[in-house]
């Protein structure tokens, strides 16, 4: 049981740290504000994520195969990206960093729920990366294996969430105005692409 849970930790650190748009959210927020917000992002992407986890572990794939749920999820999610991207856009515009206020890390968190719970490609990855992982390593998984699966992700996500913005927070001290807007302008053309990947994936892939 524990190379299963090694392996979950493992594929867990490696998907977290791929590029993608919670990481630039994250990047996005931690040059102004630091450790904090930049965790705040990671934590809600995470509890998005395991949410997934969840519905795909109790069998509930019947949404994926629903086109129309899967269709207002994208939307919704896209929408959002660009939501994102628009305030990335406005950020850039801004000769000084401007000054982050403490609570606006509750909204951070609320942002990477949003972010991850939003993307209907949530629960064919759970379903797939959790049925074939599983089966490589248990030849009959039962319940207690998926469980610990899942466990092992969420360490790992944990792991890479609070280590990736603690880096974020360390730089933030080297940011300058210029390379502030620079990075705000890199950030949201990412969340932009990734809204258009969205909903090309959703409406025209396949």
């Amino acid at each position: 049981m524990y190379r299963l849970f090694l392996a979950a930790l493992a594929l867990s650190l490696i998907f977290c740290a791929t590029p993608g748009a919670v990481n630039t959210q994250a990047l996005r927020v931690g040059v102004t504000g630091g450790f904090r917000r930049a965790l705040g992002v990671e934590m809600g992407s995470i509890v998005g994520d395991m949410s997934w986890a969840v519905i795909a572990l109790a069998g509930l794939a019947v949404i994926w195969d629903n086109d129309v749920a899967r269709i207002v999820l994208a939307m919704v999610g896209a929408a959002f990206l660009i939501y994102l991207a628009y305030q990335g856009f406005m950020d850039a515009r801004k000769k000084e960093i401007p000054e982050v206020d403490a609570p606006k890390g509750h909204t951070d968190f609320v942002t990477g729920v949003i972010m991850s719970f939003a993307n209907p490609f949530q629960l064919p990855f759970w379903i797939g990366i959790g049925s074939s992982s599983i089966a490589v390593i248990m030849s009959d998984p039962g319940l207690m294996d998926f469980v610990v699966f899942y466990f092992g992700y969420l360490i790992g996500a944990i792991i890479w969430g609070t280590s990736y913005s603690a880096l974020i927070g360390h730089g933030k001290r080297y940011i300058t105005p210029k390379l502030f807007r620079a990075l705000s302008l890199i950030c949201a053309l990412v969340l932009l692409y990734f809204a258009l990947n969205l909903l090309y994936s959703t409406f025209l892939s396949g």
